[in-house]
């Protein structure tokens, strides 16, 4: 399995929408990939760090699962341009892409 991350770094230059990358953000992922091998949505929302009461080092980590990098590879070709489009829409700042074959034990 792949899963390609999507970190977006939390510094006090830098605005995160929690509202659309909750709501219409993923919508638009499920209606670009669902027919392109996307397997599922995780998000995690950043609430903590190292030593407790330290700032979270990221907004949030978006993941999507893919069975092969084949079917990676193929869904961002046709729809990358989509969602470097809809970045600003809620969040000011960079983003930083992972891409993980993903080892269950």
């Amino acid at each position: 399995m792949i899963r390609l991350s999507v970190m977006y770094p939390n510094s006090s230059a830098s605005t995160f929408d929690w509202d659309y990358y909750l709501g219409p953000h993923p919508a638009l992922a499920k209606k670009f990939l669902a027919q392109r091998g996307l397997l599922r949505i995780e998000i995690d929302r950043g609430v903590g760090a190292f030593p407790p009461g330290a700032p979270v080092l990221f907004h949030t980590l978006g993941h999507l699962f893919f069975h092969r990098m084949q079917d990676l590879e193929s869904a961002m070709a046709a729809t990358a341009s989509e969602f470097i489009e809809d970045q600003p829409k809620y969040l000011s700042g960079e983003s930083i892409i992972q891409i993980s074959g993903v080892v269950e034990t």
